[in-house]
């Protein structure tokens, strides 16, 4: 099979949405203002669609197409383009760019480049980078910002039945209104059980130069139930502390002491040897009154 297409369609609501309380109004000092809650840039409505080319025996390209209704007022158009490429029999490489739009009047540009190399059948070490850039435009997002953003990944084998996953991403962001550079760990560990189970727990570690923390822990476990159907179920907790900051955005902040539950679960099927299809129930609730649901379908044709 040389093509493949992707199509998913996502929808959010809220069933709480109460956060944060509105600054009183006085005359005179100071004009009303309502800030923005956290998730502000998490979209109501998604749809994305990719298509993949295989051009020849070691060379894939591919396309990619999102539309992001994020509130309101703001939606934004992604679009993706990629190149990757087989060297020998152990190396792999990437190259590609994204264009974003977005309807506050800016336009934003990411190209990067990547290489995954098997050292052996057990280890797999992936490194990639990516810069982002957006102008002066961009005022309401904080104006002109240019990020490089680098990020390291390992995997190994530990025994026929579990492996470890370590990844590591330093990022550093200049614009017209702030600086920060920041580190993530990422460790995970999966075992596979005899039940035909895969049990995968993660814990992810942040820090910026502002003063944001967070630690994240998750735990997935992915059920294979027959030969075409496989069932995710997945929990995350997040814990941060930032002082209230701002990363530039127009009244949005990111709180302090922020703690949050999300719950997930994925249903894949394939209905042919062709044919994937797959739908996904999120659950969201955070300290701050905010508690919201997500779903989403999606389906992969090879042909």
């Amino acid at each position: 099979m040389k093509n493949k297409i992707k199509l998913e369609l996502q929808y959010a609501d809220y069933w709480e949405y109460e956060y944060p309380e509105p600054i009183v109004f006085r005359y005179g000092v100071q004009d009303y203002s309502q800030n923005l809650p956290y998730l502000v840039n998490f979209p109501e409505k998604r749809g994305l669609l990719k298509f993949t080319r295989m051009v020849g025996p070691v060379t894939a390209v591919s396309v990619k197409y999102q539309f992001s209704d994020i509130r309101e007022d703001v939606n934004q158009h992604l679009g993706e383009a990629k190149l990757t490429r087989t060297f020998g029999e152990s190396i792999i490489g990437l190259v590609g760019a994204q264009f974003i739009n977005d309807t506050r009047g800016f336009n934003a540009y990411q190209p990067g480049i990547g290489l995954r190399w098997d050292v052996n059948p057990l280890t797999i070490l992936q490194v990639d980078a990516q810069y982002y850039f957006r102008g002066k435009d961009a005022e309401p997002v904080g104006g002109r910002l240019g990020s490089l953003n680098l990020r390291c990944k390992v995997r190994q084998v530990l025994t026929v039945s579990t492996a470890l996953f370590v990844e590591y991403l330093y990022y550093d962001a200049s614009g017209d209104n702030l600086h920060f550079t920041s580190h993530t760990a990422s460790l995970w560990l999966s075992q596979f059980l005899p039940t035909q189970t895969a049990v995968h727990g993660n814990i992810r570690f942040y820090d910026n130069s502002m003063g944001i923390q967070s630690i994240a822990p998750s735990l997935e476990i992915a059920q294979y139930i027959d030969w075409a159907t496989i069932l995710r179920v997945k929990y995350r907790f997040y814990a941060n502390r930032s002082e209230n900051v701002s990363l530039g955005e127009e009244a949005v902040i990111i709180p302090d002491d922020l703690r949050s539950h999300a719950v997930s679960i994925q249903l894949n099927r394939e209905m042919t040897p062709d044919l994937l299809v797959y739908a996904k129930y999120r659950y969201y609730k955070s300290n701050l009154d905010i508690e919201m649901n997500t779903y989403l379908m999606g389906m992969v044709y090879s042909f």
